[in-house]
């Protein structure tokens, strides 16, 4: 009775190494089909909190112009000699990005800085050093994974001090970095008004995505001697001729837009998001828009000058 009892259990079917085989397979396939949707899911998140710092951005410079009857200057800097190329200038090099602090929520970081001092003299390195390395969540794009606290360069490559990232930079438009008049939103000691984005301010861009796994900047401003390089994880970095392609101290805070739509093979002082969809931007109304690579260049060019005249759709 026991041996038929045993032999019973002994005779449960079970899974063959075939049926086995056949169930991995279809978990594996399952798992391939899940992954980039799970991705896709990330990537959509990212970029909706990116677009969601820019609206924050946009609600902060339209309370600042409330108040102070104009938009913050592109960053604030005494020029010694217009004539030299790059500029001559003393600082102190603030930019918009902290002019706005104390509506994007960061009072107490606004009232850390001395704005009336250099963002880094290097006779007082401690001066603004607590307040200049301080991660602002609203100017770090969820996907630009490159570190958060960047090396601040000068021509020769050499590190001048540390800053907090940023992946946004302002627009100063079409022409030359030191083009007077400039015809963009932003600029060296600039005091534009609302009334003077004359194109309409839903199409004008005022700021736009950088990422700095592209070029390395700082919310902080512009800092005197600075340059800007590319990032060592862009496709155009040369580790054996690092300074390659390089662009002036102005393009820490400001972009100007001449030759083509947001591309990772432009120069380092370009827009460039780190979304497959394209770079997102934000206009001077407070809305926002994302420019590809099927964008025209010419209208993308129109939508980066205030005053230009150019007729651009609403879409």
């Amino acid at each position: 009775m026991m041996a038929g009892v045993s032999n019973a259990r002994c005779s449960r079917p079970g899974f063959s190494l075939v049926e086995l085989l056949v169930v991995i397979a279809v978990i594996s396939t399952l798992i391939g089909l899940l992954l980039p949707a799970v991705q896709g899911a990330r990537g959509a998140a990212r970029r909706m909190s990116s677009l969601n710092n820019l609206k924050q951005m946009g609600v902060a410079l339209h309370i600042y112009h409330d108040g102070q009857r104009r938009l913050p200057p592109g960053f604030t800097s005494t020029v010694t000699d217009a004539a030299t190329t790059p500029v001559t200038e003393t600082g102190p090099g603030w930019s918009l990005f902290a002019e706005i602090l104390p509506y994007m929520e960061e009072a107490s970081l606004h009232a850390q800085l001395d704005f009336s001092r250099r963002i880094f003299d290097p006779r007082s390195p401690a001066m603004n050093r607590s307040g200049r390395e301080t991660i602002v969540a609203a100017y770090v794009d969820p996907g630009d994974t490159s570190p958060k606290l960047i090396d601040v360069k000068d021509a020769s490559h050499t590190v001048m001090f540390q800053a907090a990232v940023c992946s946004y930079a302002g627009c100063l438009g079409t022409g030359a970095y030191e083009e007077q008049p400039f015809n963009g939103v932003f600029h060296r000691n600039s005091r534009i008004r609302l009334d003077h984005i004359v194109d309409g301010t839903s199409k004008t861009i005022g700021i736009g995505e950088r990422m700095s796994r592209h070029t390395q900047s700082s919310w902080v401003g512009v800092t005197p001697g600075q340059t800007l390089f590319y990032a060592p994880e862009s496709p155009r970095f040369d580790p054996a001729n690092p300074t390659f392609n390089n662009r002036p101290a102005i393009t820490a805070t400001l972009v100007h837009v001449r030759s083509s739509v947001p591309s990772l093979q432009g120069s380092p002082g370009g827009f460039i998001g780190p979304h497959p969809a394209g770079t997102q931007f934000l206009n001077m109304d407070g809305s926002c828009r994302l420019i590809n690579a099927e964008t025209s260049t010419d209208v993308f060019k129109a939508l980066c000058t205030r005053n230009g005249g150019e007729t651009v759709t609403a879409d």
